[in-house]
């Protein structure tokens, strides 16, 4: 279970660098982001990339980047955190593919590794018995 944490670990540190690097393009250049067109966001609600980008940059990527700290330092809280972070990355994916109506590998991958942080944490919670007590003091 040690070699899965570190796995965890490691996912919440990919996603958090590229959400950091995707959220700030988007909000540097709201219009055309990383040569995507802006015709991607036709039938959103969104006008560019900008909203989209921030999203990305502040609950994406900076909240892999305190999964992968909490998980590390804290983790009965990191594990809860995780199961967040997995939610919303499952989430974000299904949004944006309904959105610009592609998916591509990157989108499958990224899913896939949401999944990975929902289910790790959640297994753990369970097996060591945390998950009861926390629903205990609900």
């Amino acid at each position: 279970m040690k070699l899965i944490r570190w796995i965890v670990i490691g996912s919440h540190i990919l996603l958090s660098i590229g959400a950091l690097a995707a959220g700030y393009a988007c909000m540097k250049e709201p219009l055309g982001p990383i040569g995507a067109p802006i015709t991607l966001l036709e039938g959103s609600v969104f006008l560019s990339f900008f909203l989209p980008g921030f999203f990305l940059f502040a609950i994406v990527g900076i909240g892999n980047l305190v999964c992968s700290i909490l998980l590390f330092r804290f983790p009965i809280v990191g594990k809860l955190c995780s199961m967040g972070m997995g939610i919303i990355m499952m989430s974000w994916i299904i949004i944006q593919c309904l959105i610009i109506k592609e998916i591509v590998a990157l989108h499958a991958i990224t899913f896939v590794l949401g999944l990975l942080q929902l289910s790790y944490s959640l297994t753990v919670l369970i097996r060591n018995g945390d998950a009861r007590y926390l629903l205990s003091e609900l």
